[in-house]
């Protein structure tokens, strides 16, 4: 499927209009709107708009509305992988001649698709016009002499950990600087980091001062003439938007990506989760192709995950200020599938219970004794197997008995790691499974306990 990009001057106060236009299934031609909003903050840090690292940004944006706009559905031959073809229009056409296959590559391993990549002369001059007359006390300012560190924050549990840890270990005078985004169409994220980032700079005032900047990207749900589009809600591409966002906005030359080894292997409870769900946002494979692409484009960025041998129970233990996450822990959200509470016993909380990211959250939360919060089901007390949907896959894989050399084959069956880091990764993982096994010992039913032989 070719899709076609359409870029145009911008406005007085607005980013560039993007239309993103392909020829549906019946041969109509649909051009789609991908709306990024509150660049403004963006711009007062960076004044770029024409630079390497602002040519990544676009492309992060313009991967993230492509992979909404094509329903797995009805635009792969599979269910799941589709064929992409686009064209990127990039300001440094030169450095980015070359570098096709690398991020065809890290897009196919993250999408699950077949990415077929070219690269054009951007000819937009202005693809962002500041707001004539702005006053400068409507201005953030940031010091970027002071700025040692950025990190991505989500509102998740691990970025919490991850920018508490950072902040801790900040001198007097140094500031973090902290990158965010959400889709408008889901305000989960919004309201999470919101809720963190006003408490965060009340604990840290110093050394987070105004250095917060959220984008907001989403495609539109319906096309230029106002007809409903449906769209792909995978969002398997969100990461790659997020590192590309990081890397334009971070002064300093570090972007810290805080994620537990456990997500980013996120190793498959079973055979069919091996591909299409298994996601892989953090995963080593990605990681290690997006900075072979800085470095590629001399972009002098080095991507950092303090975590990814940590369990995320192990990052709870480890925190290097319990105090400021004991009172925060229960304002970070983990599940993905936060706005879909139609079926939970208990309404009054953000995360279902069930999916893997709860049932991993609770039982990082188990092992610390701080295991105290509200859930919408209660994955530990089945009344069957067929109780919740990832539960059989949940039992399956605590019921097996794996070893670490059986861990290590999987591992790299589900994506490439550095063959030095591979037995860090299957202890890791190993160690996880550990805990979650001890969640349903400490919390389980007779049900659970028995399918379990625990």
């Amino acid at each position: 499927m070719e899709v076609k990009i359409e870029l145009y001057e911008a406005n007085n106060g607005k980013f560039s209009n993007i239309n993103l236009v392909f020829n549906d299934l019946k041969g109509i031609e649909q051009k789609v709107p991908l709306i990024l909003r509150n660049f403004v903050d963006a711009y007062d840090l960076t004044k770029d708009i024409k630079s390497i690292k602002f040519d990544l940004f676009l492309i992060s944006v313009l991967v993230y509305g492509i992979d909404c706009l094509l329903d797995r559905e009805y635009y792969s031959d599979d269910g799941w992988a589709r064929e992409i073809d686009v064209t990127f229009p990039v300001y440094n056409l030169p450095s980015w001649t070359g570098q096709e296959i690398i991020l065809q590559e890290a897009l196919k391993f993250l999408t699950g698709d077949y990415w077929n990549i070219g690269f054009e002369l951007n000819t937009i001059d202005r693809i962002y016009i500041e707001t004539k007359g702005r006053w400068n006390k409507n201005r953030k300012n940031f010091n970027l002499d002071k700025i040692k560190t950025t990190s991505l924050f989500s509102g998740g549990l691990d970025s919490l950990i991850g920018i508490i840890d950072q902040l801790e270990k900040l001198n007097k005078d140094e500031e973090i600087l902290l990158v965010s985004h959400f889709d408008f169409y889901s305000s989960g994220p919004n309201r999470d980091q919101n809720l963190l980032f006003s408490d965060l700079i009340k604990k840290y005032p110093d050394k987070i001062k105004a250095n917060w900047i959220q984008a907001k990207l989403a495609l539109s749900r319906v096309n230029i003439n106002g007809d409903k589009f449906n769209t792909e809600g995978n969002y398997r591409s969100r990461s790659f938007f997020f590192i590309g966002l990081g890397c334009y906005l971070s002064p300093s030359s570090n972007l810290i990506i805080p994620e537990n080894g456990t997500i980013s292997i996120n190793y498959p409870l079973t055979p069919s989760r091996v591909s299409s769900l298994s996601t892989r946002t953090t995963h080593p494979f990605v990681i290690s192709k997006m900075q072979s692409l800085l470095n590629n484009l001399n972009i002098k960025m080095e991507l950092q995950n303090p975590y990814k041998f940590h369990t995320k129970g192990e990052m709870i233990e480890n925190c290097l200020n319990s105090t400021v996450l004991n009172l925060l822990v229960e304002k970070s959200t983990s599940c993905g599938k936060s706005g879909h509470n139609r079926s939970w016993e208990n309404k009054n909380t953000n995360h279902c219970g069930v999916c893997m990211p709860c049932i991993y959250r609770r039982a990082s939360l188990n092992k610390s004794n701080r295991d105290n919060q509200i859930y919408g089901r209660d994955i530990t007390r089945p009344s069957s197997r067929n109780s919740y949907v990832d539960l059989p896959a949940v039992i399956n894989y605590l019921r097996k008995d794996i070893n670490l050399e059986q861990m290590k084959r999987d591992i790299l069956i589900n994506g490439s790691v550095p063959i030095e880091d591979l037995e860090d990764y299957a202890k890791m993982v190993l160690r996880s499974k550990v805990e979650v096994l001890q969640l349903f010992k400490d919390k389980g039913n007779s049900f659970i306990k028995s399918e379990l032989n625990i």
